[in-house]
């Protein structure tokens, strides 16, 4: 027997009972009628499908045969196209987002920012918002080169930009310019001053005319290594001086810590606040009917929709959650704390290392006095 599938047609599920069910069954291999699933229920009768318009055919050879036969199902074919005019409004539906998509697709609702380190992300969208790139502009229309140059001209900080256009996305990749380093006049004169005040333990001199010793108390400004020389012939010279001077220093640092500051405890309640933001306007879904309170922490999520990487609609699922608040006791200061945050501000700030350090308290602020060994030569250039 010949497999046919019937798709476009669809099948019937008939049940067939009678003493005569295997007659029935020869004459439909006779007659070439193509059967499919075959099987034995429960209730005795013989179940089985056949093509939709085999169906009159099928029933006068039941009929001859001695069989009665009833309609148990119908699948696909005629039946589902029923169903889909009863539901016109679903295929317009579908056909609208359809179109919908692939408009959407020809606008930008997307920036992804790679590769900027010291320059901010909120410097390069303005920047590119300058040059006519920005949420909801018509990418097509974009002149990738042209807007390249006017990023590099915006931007000193940059070297090296490109935009890269997929759909809806829009990926801004940056390399950021290297700095270049100081540059000066070898035959300009500078003298080595002291940064700050200290006594000096030792020292390097590689140019200039040393006027300090082992063991000699400096103030801050005073010159360490002068740029004048002595020539050869007895005549004075200007040079750059350079070198290093070593010198104990004791440094004073002033904190305002978080003492006297007031805790939050949780409060009753949650509010929740549910919308779709579609550009700068929103459309809110679920509020609490009531005005937030001041004193609540506020918690903002946000859900785009489309698939990550490839499109993204112009709208944005904004769940906003605020939690009541009561305020507490006060809260201590955290003294461990703050004197190690002051401790490694001030081994960033200084070009040496902390020998020893004491801290006080007094009225919430941190007083710390440290003891370091660094070097306090400073080039001071001559006018």
């Amino acid at each position: 027997m010949k497999k046919r599938l019937h798709l476009f047609d669809g099948t019937v599920t008939l049940a067939v009972r009678g003493t005569e069910t295997e007659r029935l069954l020869n004459a439909c291999m006779r007659s070439e009628l193509p059967l499919r699933n075959i099987w034995r229920a429960e209730d005795g009768s013989l179940r089985l499908e056949i093509a939709w318009e085999e169906v009159e055919r099928f029933e006068k050879l039941a009929r001859v045969s001695m069989c009665e036969t009833e309609r148990v199902s119908v699948r696909g074919g005629r039946e589902s196209r029923k169903r889909l005019r009863r539901r016109s409004a679903l295929g317009l539906l579908a056909a609208l987002c359809a179109l919908a998509l692939t408009a959407s697709s020809l606008f930008i609702w997307e920036i992804d920012i790679l590769g900027n380190s010291s320059i901010s992300e909120g410097e390069i969208r303005r920047a590119l918002r300058e040059c006519g790139v920005a949420e909801g502009c018509f990418w097509p229309a974009t002149d990738v080169e042209l807007i390249r140059s006017q990023m590099l001209l915006r931007l000193d900080q940059l070297s090296w930009m490109t935009l890269n256009l997929s759909g809806s996305r829009a990926q801004v990749v940056v390399l950021e310019r290297e700095r270049a380093p100081e540059m000066y006049e070898e035959r300009t004169g500078a003298d080595l001053v002291a940064a700050c005040g200290g006594v000096v333990r030792d020292f390097s001199v590689k140019n200039g005319r040393t006027l300090i010793e082992r063991g000699q108390i400096v103030t801050e400004g005073q010159t360490l290594v002068s740029a004048e020389m002595e020539g050869s012939g007895g005549s004075a010279r200007t040079v750059r001086a350079a070198g290093s001077v070593t010198a104990d220093t004791w440094r004073e640092i002033r904190v305002q810590t978080n003492c006297g500051a007031v805790s939050k405890a949780r409060g009753r309640g949650v509010f929740v606040t549910v919308g779709i933001q579609a550009g700068e306007s929103r459309i809110n879904l679920l509020s609490n009917g009531r005005k937030v309170l001041d004193e609540c922490d506020r918690i903002v999520k946000e859900y785009k929709i489309g698939i990550k990487g490839l499109f993204c609609f112009p709208l944005k699922l904004v769940v906003e959650i605020y939690r009541p608040y009561e305020s507490g006791d006060l809260i201590p200061a955290d003294r461990d704390g703050c004197c190690d945050r002051a401790m490694a501000a001030l081994a960033d700030e200084i070009d040496g290392e902390i020998l020893s350090s004491a801290s006080t308290w007094q009225d919430g602020v941190l007083r710390l006095n440290a003891h370091c060994l660094e070097n306090i030569a400073l080039t001071k250039e001559i006018p």
